[in-house]
């Protein structure tokens, strides 16, 4: 038995290259086609998994950018109680970037930490905040999608899914 990731991921795209896909009735596009897609996505996996603490750590430094950014936009006084509980947030965002030693796992916990502060500050300013905050919200909101998701477009453009040729960047350039 083999615990390694990037060895199972091999073992499992062998069976169902090997295995699986000849036992397919021919027939069933349907289930051809699926299996072809699960097949490059493991390829795709395997590809990918040597980069996937630098994705994370990248992303969680986006969003820590991108938090701070938020909360430098909005009324302090109006939204205290949710910029308050966004400092924290913000505290564990910057502790996990500095440590060396930190597990993939608490990188994902404060990823969704940072989602979850930046997002309830977003409800918050769009309930109760000014146009100019909204504006401004907006506006910084949009500038971190689009490169968030600009990011996620490089890390699966090897599965062909582009409508248009387009030069996308490789993901290991997009990654500080």
């Amino acid at each position: 038995m083999q615990l390694r990731p990037d060895i199972q991921l091999q073992t499992a795209i062998r069976a169902l290259t090997e295995v699986v896909a000849p036992a397919l009735n021919p027939d069933n596009g349907l289930a051809t086609e699926q299996l072809q897609l699960v097949i490059g996505m493991l390829h795709l996996m395997a590809a990918r998994l040597p980069l996937q603490v630098r994705y994370d750590r990248d992303e969680l430094a986006r969003l820590f950018q991108f938090s701070q950014a938020l909360a430098a936009a909005v009324d302090h006084d109006a939204h205290a109680q949710v910029i308050a509980t966004l400092r924290v947030a913000n505290s564990a965002g910057a502790e996990a970037l500095a440590s060396a030693t930190i597990k993939a796992a608490e990188i994902l916990q404060a990823i969704r930490n940072l989602r979850t502060h930046t997002g309830a500050l977003i409800t918050a300013v769009y309930r109760d905040g000014k146009d100019v905050e909204r504006d401004r919200i907006t506006s910084l909101a949009l500038a971190h999608a689009d490169a968030q998701l600009l990011r996620e477009r490089a890390w699966l453009a090897p599965m062909g899914w582009e409508t248009e040729p387009v030069a996308m960047p490789a993901i290991a350039d997009l990654l500080k």
